[in-house]
Parts: C-alpha cells; sequence; structure tokens
C-alpha cells in the first residue's frame, strides 16, 4: 500500500506546483509597475488622460525660494511604464507679470522623468505635465499652493 501512495503524492506534488505557478504568472499580467517611494513630506496626484496614468509627486508643503524636486511617472492602458516620452513641465501662476517656467524633465528610470524648479511666489500655482508618446502630446494638469 505504501508503493501505492507515492505515485499519488508524487501526482498532487507536481499539480500543486504547476498550479502555483499558472496562479503566479496569471496575477503577473495584470500587475501595476511600482511608483517610486514617496516621501513622508510628499503628496501623490494622478490623473488618466486619454489612456495615459500621470502620476505627479510633489512636496506637500512647498516652499518659496527653496529647491523642489517634482516626479511624474507615466504608465499607459496596460499599466506598463511608458520610458520613452519626451516630458516638460509648464509651471503657471494667475498673475500677469509672472510668466511660468516649462523646465524640461529628464527620465530617471521606470516611466519617470525629474524636474528641479524653484517657485518665486507664494499662492497657487498650476503644473500642466506635457507627454509625448509616439508624436502624440498629452497633457495633465495638477495644483499646489506655495508657501512663504
Amino acid at each position: 500500500m505504501i508503493g501505492y501512495r507515492q505515485p499519488i503524492m508524487q501526482r498532487l506534488g507536481r499539480q500543486l506546483v504547476l498550479a502555483l505557478l499558472l496562479v503566479l504568472g496569471l496575477s503577473a499580467c495584470g500587475a501595476q509597475p511600482m511608483l517610486p517611494t514617496l516621501a513622508p513630506d510628499h503628496v501623490r496626484q494622478q490623473q488618466v488622460v486619454a489612456g495615459f496614468t500621470f502620476t505627479l509627486d510633489t512636496a506637500e508643503a512647498p516652499l518659496i525660494n527653496q529647491t523642489q524636486q517634482l516626479l511624474v511617472t507615466l504608465t499607459d492602458r496596460q499599466g506598463a511604464a511608458i520610458a520613452d516620452a519626451d516630458v516638460y513641465f509648464d509651471m503657471e501662476m494667475d498673475m500677469i507679470c509672472l510668466s511660468g517656467s516649462k523646465p524640461i524633465a529628464d527620465p530617471s528610470g521606470n516611466g519617470s522623468y525629474a524636474i528641479e524648479t524653484v517657485y518665486p511666489m507664494p499662492g497657487d500655482w498650476r503644473i500642466t505635465v506635457y507627454a509625448t508618446v509616439d508624436g502624440n502630446t498629452h497633457q495633465a494638469l495638477f495644483a499646489t499652493t506655495v508657501t512663504e
């Protein structure tokens, strides 16, 4: 009887391993890429535009005249990172005398693009992120409030 159990146990073991591999393989198909770790003093905003997800990480309370890093991560409809986009930011305020800056973002891996900027005035700022992918430009609008 012991000799008869061994083949059954071997078959069950193989079936269990195959089932586990199938489940892991299927779960990986719909997995989102990992977003960068969010610093404790930062916030994350997301927008979906034409099937592209723009995820913007900024300081929670940006201050004037201090260097700030902004990071946007781009993913497509399937959640795959977009690593070959041309990205720039348009930073604007509702003041006629203040023209916005338009820094070009540097790729930082895994579909993320970063800039460093300085806000010269306190108040409400509009951050428009432009991403050109395969010749088509998409934009997402975000907002932040800068304090002194």
